[in-house]
């Protein structure tokens, strides 16, 4: 089987190429190339732009693709042209979609004002009601034009991949992902506080926030089997660990990895402390956590890395991120 992965070459999409190549494939991994590639032996760099449906279809075309695992799927600006190739191609489409697709996240963002939901979201749970979430929010990821921020929304593309006849489609519903190359140092904050030691100052209104994670590692694995199996054909499947940590707990495991001396202390909102712009931005009675039973239970998924390898290697790459 033939695989290709666009975004193949930014932090989850090389993921997703390691691991095919564990598995014996040959991933293609399609980019524009304007950044240095740096592939696992194995896998085949294919420059194309997403946006040009011609210029996908020749690739496709030319490695007789069965599969194509999305990793840059934001809106349909972005993404129209790869489901218009898939629709002259066929086979699977896998889009990497998000736990912001939820009702929590409507109200977390403060646009809506659902009942909270306190346990760990299903696939079959209730969406937000409101669509663009990015539109006129100033907190959004960098490295992303504010054109395709402007027009990001994974419940558009969710309906309109899993609503083309001409191709079947797979969804993962993936929480924060992180680990090496993670271009938004998700856990950088609670590294460097673990190291420090000591007493560690965090925000009392998010100290105690749920909120779900997947490391790069284990949601590729994840993704690839979903994309492989044949039982993954038109489902929906939630991503994640399958369990839930506090911003508190987080930083306590990396201080017990560090194997540092650390005490917690929450304050005030305006002791403006550890996760204080978080608390700042958002409306943190409202969890974003995943239920991810049904990929566990279908298709017999499990984490490949163990938790404290995980952190180990988040560690090491912030490590090296720090200035010198």
């Amino acid at each position: 089987m033939t695989i290709a992965i666009i975004g193949g070459t930014g932090f989850i999409g090389r993921a997703v190429a390691e691991r095919a190549v564990r598995r014996g494939l040959q991933p293609i991994a399609i980019a524009r190339g304007e950044n240095p590639v740096d592939l696992p032996p194995g896998a085949v760099f294919e420059a194309a732009d997403r946006m040009d449906r011609d210029a996908l279809v020749t690739v496709l075309r030319k490695h007789r693709v069965e599969t194509v695992i999305d990793i840059y799927a934001l809106g349909m600006l972005n993404t129209r042209a790869v489901l218009d190739a898939m629709g002259e191609i066929g086979g699977r489409y896998m889009l990497l979609s998000s736990v912001d697709v939820y009702a929590n996240y409507g109200g977390l963002l403060r646009k809506e004002s659902p009942a909270v939901q306190p346990q760990p979201a299903t696939e079959d749970d209730p969406l937000r009601g409101f669509r663009y979430p990015y539109r006129g929010n100033p907190h959004r990821p960098k490295g992303v034009s504010a054109e395709l921020f402007e027009d990001y929304d994974k419940i558009v593309l969710e309906e309109a991949a899993r609503g083309d006849a001409r191709f079947t489609t797979t969804v993962i519903r993936a929480p924060m992902i992180f680990g090496p190359r993670d271009p938004q140092h998700r856990f950088a904050w609670a590294i460097k506080a673990a190291r420090a030691g000591g007493l560690a100052y965090m925000d009392e209104r998010a100290a105690k926030w749920p909120n779900s994670y997947g490391y790069v590692d284990d949601v590729a694995e994840a993704m690839l089997l979903a994309a492989l199996d044949p039982r993954g054909a038109g489902r929906i499947y939630n991503v994640g660990q399958d369990f839930v940590r506090t911003p508190i707990e987080w930083l306590l495991s990396f201080a017990v990895v560090l194997n540092t001396p650390l005490e917690i202390e929450t304050v005030p909102a305006e002791r403006r402390a550890l996760l204080h712009e978080r608390a700042d931005a958002t409306d943190l009675r409202y969890p974003l956590t995943l239920d991810t039973t049904r990929i566990r239970r279908e298709l017999g998924f499990s984490e490949p890395t163990e938790l404290r390898d995980a952190l180990l290697a988040t560690i090491a790459y912030e490590a090296q991120q720090a200035p010198r």
